[in-house]
Protein backbone atom coordinates (compact mmCIF):
# COMPACT_ATOMS: atom_id res chain seq x y z
CA UNK A 1 0.00 0.00 0.00
CA UNK A 2 1.30 3.28 -0.48
CA UNK A 3 2.18 5.39 2.14
CA UNK A 4 -0.67 8.50 3.15
CA UNK A 5 0.15 11.24 5.27
CA UNK A 6 -0.30 0.41 39.61
CA UNK A 7 -1.58 -0.94 41.73
CA UNK A 8 -4.84 0.35 43.35
CA UNK A 9 -6.90 2.69 42.88
CA UNK A 10 -7.05 5.82 45.95
CA UNK A 11 -10.28 3.87 47.65
CA UNK A 12 -8.22 0.60 47.85
CA UNK A 13 -10.75 -0.99 45.19
CA UNK A 14 -8.10 -3.22 42.35
CA UNK A 15 -8.06 -1.73 39.30
CA UNK A 16 -10.03 -4.13 37.54
CA UNK A 17 -12.57 -2.83 39.69
CA UNK A 18 -12.32 0.54 39.00
CA UNK A 19 -12.58 -0.45 35.30
CA UNK A 20 -15.50 -1.79 35.74
CA UNK A 21 -17.13 1.28 37.00
CA UNK A 22 -15.20 3.84 35.38
CA UNK A 23 -17.11 5.19 32.22
CA UNK A 24 -16.29 9.00 32.06
CA UNK A 25 -15.37 9.02 28.49
CA UNK A 26 -16.78 6.85 25.21
CA UNK A 27 -13.89 4.32 24.83
CA UNK A 28 -13.81 3.59 28.89
CA UNK A 29 -16.63 1.82 27.85
CA UNK A 30 -14.35 -0.34 26.40
CA UNK A 31 -12.99 -1.12 29.46
CA UNK A 32 -14.63 0.57 32.55
CA UNK A 33 -18.36 -1.09 31.37
CA UNK A 34 -17.13 -4.59 30.20
CA UNK A 35 -17.01 -7.71 32.41
CA UNK A 36 -13.88 -7.94 32.39
CA UNK A 37 -12.32 -10.73 33.89
CA UNK A 38 -8.59 -11.84 34.43
CA UNK A 39 -8.42 -12.90 30.55
CA UNK A 40 -8.30 -8.94 30.33
CA UNK A 41 -5.09 -8.28 31.75
CA UNK A 42 -1.95 -9.47 30.65
CA UNK A 43 -0.17 -12.53 32.30
CA UNK A 44 -3.49 -11.93 34.93
CA UNK A 45 -1.51 -8.43 35.81
CA UNK A 46 -2.90 -4.73 36.29
CA UNK A 47 -1.77 -4.47 33.02
CA UNK A 48 -4.85 -4.33 29.94
CA UNK A 49 -2.90 -3.90 26.33
CA UNK A 50 -4.79 -2.40 23.97
CA UNK A 51 -4.38 -2.16 20.49
CA UNK A 52 -5.83 0.30 17.60
CA UNK A 53 -7.45 -0.85 14.06
CA UNK A 54 -7.52 2.63 12.34
CA UNK A 55 -5.23 5.54 12.66
CA UNK A 56 -7.57 8.04 11.74
CA UNK A 57 -8.99 11.00 13.59
CA UNK A 58 -11.08 8.54 16.10
CA UNK A 59 -8.95 5.71 16.97
CA UNK A 60 -6.31 7.64 18.53
CA UNK A 61 -8.95 9.86 20.55
CA UNK A 62 -10.72 6.33 21.95
CA UNK A 63 -7.15 4.89 22.93
CA UNK A 64 -5.99 8.60 24.55
CA UNK A 65 -9.90 8.12 26.33
CA UNK A 66 -9.22 4.35 27.40
CA UNK A 67 -5.44 5.39 28.68
CA UNK A 68 -7.07 8.15 30.60
CA UNK A 69 -8.66 5.50 32.60
CA UNK A 70 -6.16 3.95 34.64
CA UNK A 71 -2.57 4.58 34.08
CA UNK A 72 -1.71 0.59 33.74
CA UNK A 73 -3.55 0.40 30.51
CA UNK A 74 -0.54 -0.08 27.45
CA UNK A 75 -0.78 0.86 23.86
CA UNK A 76 0.72 -1.85 22.47
CA UNK A 77 -0.25 -2.28 18.28
CA UNK A 78 -1.26 0.03 15.75
CA UNK A 79 -2.70 -0.85 11.94
CA UNK A 80 -4.04 1.60 9.22
CA UNK A 81 -4.40 0.64 5.61
CA UNK A 82 -1.70 3.36 5.03
CA UNK A 83 1.79 3.01 6.81
CA UNK A 84 2.21 6.87 7.17
CA UNK A 85 -0.75 7.12 9.32
CA UNK A 86 0.70 4.42 12.07
CA UNK A 87 3.80 6.20 12.13
CA UNK A 88 2.32 9.90 12.60
CA UNK A 89 -0.12 8.71 15.19
CA UNK A 90 2.06 6.61 17.35
CA UNK A 91 4.19 9.70 17.61
CA UNK A 92 1.59 11.93 18.67
CA UNK A 93 0.01 9.62 21.33
CA UNK A 94 3.78 9.21 22.82
CA UNK A 95 3.68 12.23 23.42
CA UNK A 96 0.94 12.52 25.40
CA UNK A 97 1.21 9.17 26.88
CA UNK A 98 4.98 8.27 26.71
CA UNK A 99 4.99 5.60 30.14
CA UNK A 100 1.71 4.34 28.63
CA UNK A 101 2.76 4.23 24.84
CA UNK A 102 4.43 0.96 24.45
CA UNK A 103 4.24 0.60 20.40
CA UNK A 104 7.51 -1.05 18.75
CA UNK A 105 8.37 -0.85 15.17
CA UNK A 106 7.82 -4.62 14.94
CA UNK A 107 3.78 -3.50 16.36
CA UNK A 108 3.03 -1.04 13.60
CA UNK A 109 1.60 -2.68 11.00
CA UNK A 110 -0.24 -1.90 7.76
CA UNK A 111 -2.56 -3.01 5.03
CA UNK A 112 -5.81 -4.37 4.91
CA UNK A 113 -5.02 -7.25 6.71
CA UNK A 114 -2.88 -5.47 9.86
CA UNK A 115 -6.13 -5.91 12.34
CA UNK A 116 -4.89 -9.85 12.57
CA UNK A 117 -1.42 -8.80 14.26
CA UNK A 118 -2.96 -6.35 16.45
CA UNK A 119 -5.94 -8.59 17.29
CA UNK A 120 -2.77 -11.04 18.68
CA UNK A 121 -0.82 -8.27 20.51
CA UNK A 122 -4.09 -7.00 22.47
CA UNK A 123 -6.11 -7.68 25.62
CA UNK A 124 -8.74 -4.99 24.24
CA UNK A 125 -8.92 -3.97 20.42
CA UNK A 126 -10.70 -0.46 19.50
CA UNK A 127 -11.34 -0.65 15.88
CA UNK A 128 -12.00 2.82 13.96
CA UNK A 129 -11.61 2.43 10.66
CA UNK A 130 -13.85 2.20 7.34
CA UNK A 131 -17.37 1.46 8.57
CA UNK A 132 -16.97 -1.84 6.19
CA UNK A 133 -14.89 -3.96 7.92
CA UNK A 134 -16.25 -3.22 11.02
CA UNK A 135 -18.19 -6.94 11.27
CA UNK A 136 -15.69 -8.80 10.06
CA UNK A 137 -12.65 -7.39 12.53
CA UNK A 138 -14.90 -7.19 15.07
CA UNK A 139 -16.07 -10.63 14.97
CA UNK A 140 -12.44 -11.93 14.34
CA UNK A 141 -11.33 -9.88 17.61
CA UNK A 142 -13.95 -11.68 19.80
CA UNK A 143 -13.43 -15.16 18.25
CA UNK A 144 -9.89 -14.51 19.54
CA UNK A 145 -11.43 -14.40 22.88
CA UNK A 146 -10.44 -10.18 22.80
CA UNK A 147 -12.95 -7.40 24.52
CA UNK A 148 -13.92 -5.11 21.28
CA UNK A 149 -14.68 -1.20 21.31
CA UNK A 150 -16.16 -0.58 17.81
CA UNK A 151 -16.81 3.13 16.66
CA UNK A 152 -20.18 3.44 15.42
CA UNK A 153 -21.68 2.52 12.90
CA UNK A 154 -21.58 -1.16 13.75
CA UNK A 155 -22.39 -2.32 10.13
CA UNK A 156 -23.62 -0.54 7.45
CA UNK A 157 -25.75 -3.22 5.30
CA UNK A 158 -27.67 -6.07 6.35
CA UNK A 159 -24.86 -8.66 5.66
CA UNK A 160 -22.63 -6.77 7.95
CA UNK A 161 -25.69 -6.60 10.86
CA UNK A 162 -26.26 -10.31 10.14
CA UNK A 163 -21.92 -10.70 11.04
CA UNK A 164 -22.51 -8.36 13.99
CA UNK A 165 -25.74 -10.06 15.26
CA UNK A 166 -23.44 -13.90 15.43
CA UNK A 167 -20.00 -11.72 16.85
CA UNK A 168 -22.81 -10.52 20.06
CA UNK A 169 -23.63 -13.95 20.22
CA UNK A 170 -20.46 -15.36 20.45
CA UNK A 171 -19.37 -13.13 22.92
CA UNK A 172 -21.46 -13.81 25.16
CA UNK A 173 -20.75 -17.40 25.11
CA UNK A 174 -17.06 -16.54 25.30
CA UNK A 175 -17.96 -14.24 28.24
CA UNK A 176 -15.74 -10.87 26.42
CA UNK A 177 -17.81 -8.63 25.09
CA UNK A 178 -18.24 -5.21 22.88
CA UNK A 179 -19.41 -1.92 22.43
CA UNK A 180 -19.89 1.11 20.38
CA UNK A 181 -19.73 4.75 20.67
CA UNK A 182 -22.23 6.54 21.39
CA UNK A 183 -24.01 9.29 23.13
CA UNK A 184 -25.93 7.22 26.22
CA UNK A 185 -24.95 9.62 28.59
CA UNK A 186 -27.62 12.43 27.54
CA UNK A 187 -30.56 9.90 27.73
CA UNK A 188 -31.50 10.94 31.29
CA UNK A 189 -31.05 14.63 30.54
CA UNK A 190 -33.54 14.33 27.77
CA UNK A 191 -35.60 12.06 30.01
CA UNK A 192 -35.54 14.75 32.44
CA UNK A 193 -36.12 18.27 30.13
CA UNK A 194 -38.87 16.60 28.25
CA UNK A 195 -40.14 13.32 30.02
CA UNK A 196 -39.46 11.42 27.05
CA UNK A 197 -40.78 11.52 24.06
CA UNK A 198 -43.59 8.81 24.40
CA UNK A 199 -46.40 11.31 24.69
CA UNK A 200 -44.89 13.77 21.96
CA UNK A 201 -46.57 14.11 18.07
CA UNK A 202 -43.14 14.67 16.63
CA UNK A 203 -39.51 15.52 16.94
CA UNK A 204 -36.68 16.65 15.03
CA UNK A 205 -33.45 15.24 14.16
CA UNK A 206 -30.63 16.76 12.37
CA UNK A 207 -26.90 15.27 12.31
CA UNK A 208 -23.46 15.64 10.97
CA UNK A 209 -20.05 16.45 12.95
CA UNK A 210 -20.06 19.33 15.39
CA UNK A 211 -22.80 21.52 12.65
CA UNK A 212 -25.46 18.77 12.13
CA UNK A 213 -26.17 20.78 8.96
CA UNK A 214 -22.72 21.35 7.63
CA UNK A 215 -20.00 21.40 4.87
CA UNK A 216 -18.64 17.86 3.30
CA UNK A 217 -15.89 15.46 4.97
CA UNK A 218 -12.47 16.41 4.10
CA UNK A 219 -11.00 15.23 0.97
CA UNK A 220 -7.66 13.77 -0.17
CA UNK A 221 -6.96 14.61 -3.61
CA UNK A 222 -5.94 12.04 -6.41
CA UNK A 223 -2.32 12.67 -6.32
CA UNK A 224 0.73 9.77 -7.37
CA UNK A 225 0.93 8.49 -3.78
CA UNK A 226 -1.90 6.75 -4.54
CA UNK A 227 -1.01 3.94 -6.82
CA UNK A 228 -4.62 1.96 -7.42
CA UNK A 229 -8.84 3.91 -7.42
CA UNK A 230 -8.74 1.21 -4.28
CA UNK A 231 -6.00 3.18 -2.35
CA UNK A 232 -7.72 6.72 -3.19
CA UNK A 233 -11.10 5.72 -2.07
CA UNK A 234 -10.05 4.18 1.23
CA UNK A 235 -8.08 7.89 1.73
CA UNK A 236 -11.63 9.06 1.19
CA UNK A 237 -13.68 6.77 2.72
CA UNK A 238 -16.74 9.27 3.74
CA UNK A 239 -16.99 9.76 0.59
CA UNK A 240 -17.99 6.22 -1.01
CA UNK A 241 -21.07 4.11 0.24
CA UNK A 242 -19.53 0.95 -0.10
CA UNK A 243 -17.06 1.90 2.70
CA UNK A 244 -19.05 4.55 4.96
CA UNK A 245 -22.52 3.06 3.88
CA UNK A 246 -23.10 7.39 3.61
CA UNK A 247 -24.56 9.83 5.87
CA UNK A 248 -27.57 8.23 7.36
CA UNK A 249 -25.91 5.13 8.77
CA UNK A 250 -22.51 7.04 9.35
CA UNK A 251 -24.14 9.88 11.31
CA UNK A 252 -27.47 10.82 11.46
CA UNK A 253 -26.98 7.35 13.85
CA UNK A 254 -26.01 9.31 16.81
CA UNK A 255 -29.61 10.88 16.90
CA UNK A 256 -31.48 8.29 15.99
CA UNK A 257 -30.07 6.94 18.76
CA UNK A 258 -30.65 9.85 21.03
CA UNK A 259 -34.58 9.37 20.17
CA UNK A 260 -34.15 5.57 20.90
CA UNK A 261 -33.30 6.46 24.50
CA UNK A 262 -36.19 9.35 24.62
CA UNK A 263 -38.85 6.81 23.20
CA UNK A 264 -37.63 4.72 26.18
CA UNK A 265 -35.96 1.55 24.04
CA UNK A 266 -38.98 2.18 20.95
CA UNK A 267 -37.23 1.86 17.95
CA UNK A 268 -39.34 3.11 14.27
CA UNK A 269 -42.00 0.48 12.45
CA UNK A 270 -41.33 2.33 9.46
CA UNK A 271 -39.31 5.05 7.39
CA UNK A 272 -39.37 6.83 4.12
CA UNK A 273 -36.51 9.36 2.67
CA UNK A 274 -35.24 10.88 -0.23
CA UNK A 275 -31.44 12.45 -0.63
CA UNK A 276 -29.56 13.50 -3.69
CA UNK A 277 -26.57 15.19 -4.90
CA UNK A 278 -26.48 18.91 -5.63
CA UNK A 279 -22.39 19.72 -5.28
CA UNK A 280 -19.19 18.69 -6.34
CA UNK A 281 -15.53 20.02 -5.68
CA UNK A 282 -14.34 21.92 -8.00
CA UNK A 283 -14.91 20.70 -11.46
CA UNK A 284 -14.30 16.97 -10.61
CA UNK A 285 -17.25 14.91 -8.41
CA UNK A 286 -15.79 12.37 -5.90
CA UNK A 287 -17.16 9.71 -4.51
CA UNK A 288 -21.21 8.57 -4.80
CA UNK A 289 -22.26 9.75 -1.50
CA UNK A 290 -25.43 12.04 -1.48
CA UNK A 291 -24.96 15.66 0.13
CA UNK A 292 -28.07 15.85 1.61
CA UNK A 293 -31.01 13.33 3.28
CA UNK A 294 -34.03 13.59 4.67
CA UNK A 295 -36.23 10.97 6.60
CA UNK A 296 -39.32 10.45 8.70
CA UNK A 297 -39.56 7.68 11.31
CA UNK A 298 -42.65 6.67 12.34
CA UNK A 299 -43.06 4.76 15.77
CA UNK A 300 -45.71 2.62 16.87
CA UNK A 301 -47.85 5.15 18.92
CA UNK A 302 -48.00 7.68 15.99
CA UNK A 303 -45.01 10.12 17.15
CA UNK A 304 -42.62 10.82 13.52
CA UNK A 305 -39.22 11.97 13.82
CA UNK A 306 -38.14 13.79 10.82
CA UNK A 307 -34.72 13.62 10.41
CA UNK A 308 -32.23 15.76 8.25
CA UNK A 309 -28.39 15.59 7.38
CA UNK A 310 -26.70 17.79 4.95
CA UNK A 311 -22.89 18.09 3.71
CA UNK A 312 -22.54 21.02 1.35
CA UNK A 313 -20.34 24.06 0.98
CA UNK A 314 -21.53 27.88 1.61
CA UNK A 315 -24.92 26.75 2.61
CA UNK A 316 -26.52 27.51 6.04
CA UNK A 317 -25.22 25.04 9.70
CA UNK A 318 -27.21 24.65 12.67
CA UNK A 319 -26.43 22.75 15.66
CA UNK A 320 -29.67 22.15 17.45
CA UNK A 321 -29.52 22.88 20.91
Amino acid sequence: MATHESANTANGSSRRTFLRTSAAAVSAAALGNLALTRSAHAAGSDVIKIGMVGCGSRCPGAALQAMNVDPGVRLVAMTDVFADRVQSRRKMLQEQKPQQVQVDDAHCFSGLDGYRHVIDAADVVLIACAAKFHPMYMLAAIEAGKHVFVEKPHAIDPAGLHVVAAACELAKKKGSASCRACTAGTSPVIRKRYGGFTTARSARSWRSKRNFLRGPYGLYPRLLQYKTEVEFQLANQYHFTWLSGDDVTQSLVHNVDRATWAMNGEVPVKAHGLGGRSSSFGNEIYGDVFDHHSVVYQYANGVRMYAFCRTVLGCYNDTPA
